[in-house]
């Protein structure tokens, strides 16, 4: 009988017993171990979402402030130029709405994999690649937009 203890013979006279996990049985994945990192991971992709929602709004209220800084200081000049922070602002919320719910999606999916009994399923890189192109995106219109005003 297995009880999840091997022996590990140190030097002369020691003796290190280490937990080591039951090995793989057909079924549900054990190792409570890939739970919590899985569950890390999503908690990861969540904060970052709540990130990007939180950096859009930022972003949409910069632009307000820019224009109320110029109606207090009267310059006309700039008063009607369009200013694309309002709609900069929306797309980072909505990007963060959409990466909370495709880390929920992929985590779900994840877990039903360990419990069917796919201990190493393998992972997608495209949706980080994917988020990371459209981050560099936003930084360049962000860095266009303050060589503008």
């Amino acid at each position: 009988m297995y009880s999840g203890y091997d022996l590990i013979i140190m030097a002369p006279g020691d003796v290190n017993i280490e937990a080591v996990p039951p090995p793989h049985k057909a079924g549900r994945v054990e190792d409570p171990r890939v739970y919590l990192a899985a569950e890390r991971t999503f908690l990861a992709w969540v904060r970052t979402s709540l990130a990007l929602m939180g950096f859009g709004f930022l972003i949409a209220r910069f632009g307000l402030l820019i224009r109320e800084t110029e109606a207090v200081v009267q310059m006309p000049e700039h008063s009607h130029r369009p200013t694309i922070s309002p709609w900069l602002g929306f797309t980072m919320i909505c990007f963060g709405v959409v990466v909370c719910l495709v880390s929920a999606l992929r985590y779900r999916a994840y877990i039903q994999a360990l419990e069917a009994g796919v201990a190493n399923q393998s992972v997608s890189t495209r949706t980080p690649l994917v988020m990371a192109a459209i981050l560099v995106l936003v930084g360049l219109v962000m860095a266009v937009q303050i060589l503008t005003l």
